[in-house]
């Protein structure tokens, strides 16, 4: 019995023995491996800070880019907001201010009046003959004379600028365009003629035959009506 004890206390001890060596692995493993309980509660917790960074980045960006105001939106007396144009002024209107000006005698305010005039309509013929007529009183005779050119060109049968050509021609010395143009005028209305008799612009031509004749013609007219 006793040999049949210790042979089984001996197998016993071999086994436990065998325990002890396979013990120490698996508990080595069980300590050495994470704690899985707290992994997803911090991979949740990163994913919900990176979607609230993103919201907060596209929010901060959407606030910074300037947004247009509707039309409606504009206020006048809003500093640096823009504001709506008035309806432009037309030329003709420009031109019959510019006109009562000037026969008041504002030259320089008329002079404006009517560029203004030329701005909003740049073949205005009447503004462009009037405005000639101030350039003569300023003595800017080459502009005058561009004015008026310009006039005949878009309106060949204007007579007021034919005229003034004869006017500033005279009042340069220069007798042979002169009369030409004061005949194109005259060809053109009769009371040319009539506009002369008085007219100092004309005073070079005085005592020209072809001048005096066409004057006399004139009268001869005038008595035979």
């Amino acid at each position: 019995m006793s040999y049949i004890h210790e042979a089984l206390k001996k197998a016993q001890r071999e086994k436990d023995d065998h325990y002890q060596k396979y013990s120490g692995i698996l508990s080595l493993r069980r300590k050495n491996k994470p704690s899985l309980p707290g992994r997803p509660i911090l991979f949740i917790v990163l994913i919900l800070a990176c979607i609230f960074l993103g919201l907060a980045v596209y929010s901060w960006l959407e606030f910074k880019t300037p947004q247009p105001l509707a039309r409606h939106e504009y206020i006048r007396d809003e500093p640096g907001a823009p504001v709506p144009s008035e309806p432009t002024v037309s030329a003709k209107k420009l031109y019959e201010k510019a006109r009562l000006v000037h026969k008041t005698g504002y030259l320089q305010e008329a002079r404006q009046l009517y560029e203004e005039t030329l701005r909003t309509n740049p073949g205005h013929v009447e503004a462009l003959n009037n405005l000639g007529v101030i350039y003569i009183c300023e003595k800017k005779y080459h502009a005058a004379y561009n004015n008026f050119k310009k006039a005949v060109r878009l309106r060949p049968q204007y007579v007021d600028s034919y005229y003034n050509l004869a006017c500033l021609h005279a009042l340069r010395g220069e007798i042979p365009e002169s009369l030409a143009h004061f005949r194109k005028a005259a060809s053109l209305d009769h009371c040319v003629l009539d506009w002369a008799r008085t007219d100092t612009d004309l005073e070079n031509l005085r005592g020209v035959p072809e001048f005096e004749e066409m004057m006399k013609d004139r009268r001869i007219e005038e008595i035979g009506e």
